[in-house]
């Protein structure tokens, strides 16, 4: 179910990206979206890897493939984590770019001609707002590269947990970060600007029927 589920969603926003990506359709907020879609791809194909490599394979030979014990330690579930972080921050972002839109539309500098999706000013606009959901969402789990670790033994790959990952203080530490972090502050974020938002445009409607 998990690999069917992956491919349906890699499908579908690679579809999505084709249609956002029509020269017509392409704006701050489109781009946005695109990146959105990215991420999400990114962590499906991720997802698609590590259920053949920890499930299906395992399943009709009995053990885990030397690629998946060399690739989890440090790209599979560190890469997992960092597309699932930058999918939830850039969502913030993209909540972030509708606030400005609606409470600071003079603050866009418009883009003039067919090319202007080329122009230093949307390339820089974008930069501010995909940068830091990358830069964060790598600080946030630069520290799942330390939890486990590939070795050769016995003429073998073996995977193994670093200790790190059985301290006590750093699995509570860890834990509360995330549920505050990539939980609490996210939701709490988003559902601020989208009442802000739905609030502003309210009253820009009653202004405008004389109320």
């Amino acid at each position: 179910i998990q690999l069917s589920l992956a491919v349906i969603g890699v499908t579908t926003n690679l579809v999505s990206i084709y249609i956002l990506s029509r020269k017509e359709l392409i704006n701050t907020f489109n781009q946005l979206l695109i990146t959105l879609a990215v991420f999400d791809v990114l962590y499906l194909i991720i997802m698609f890897l590590d259920s053949i490599g920890q499930v299906f394979l395992p399943y009709c030979t009995g053990q885990l493939p030397v690629w998946y014990k060399v690739l989890t330690p440090y790209i599979l579930y560190p890469g997992k984590a960092i597309a699932l972080t930058c999918s939830i921050f850039m969502m913030v972002s993209m909540g972030v770019e509708r606030y400005m839109a609606v409470y600071y539309p003079f603050s866009r500098i418009p883009l003039n001609g067919s090319l202007g999706y080329k122009s230093h000013c949307f390339k820089k606009r974008l930069f501010v707002y995909i940068f830091p959901v990358i830069f964060f969402s790598i600080f946030l789990n630069i520290f799942k590269f330390l939890e486990s670790k590939a070795s050769w033994k016995e003429g073998s790959v073996q995977l193994e947990i670093r200790q790190i990952r059985y301290d006590p203080v750093y699995l509570v530490a860890n834990s509360w970060i995330r549920l505050l972090v990539l939980g609490m502050m996210p939701v709490t974020v988003i559902i601020t600007l989208n009442s802000c938002i739905y609030w502003a445009v309210r009253r820009a409607r009653l202004d405008r029927s004389g109320q």
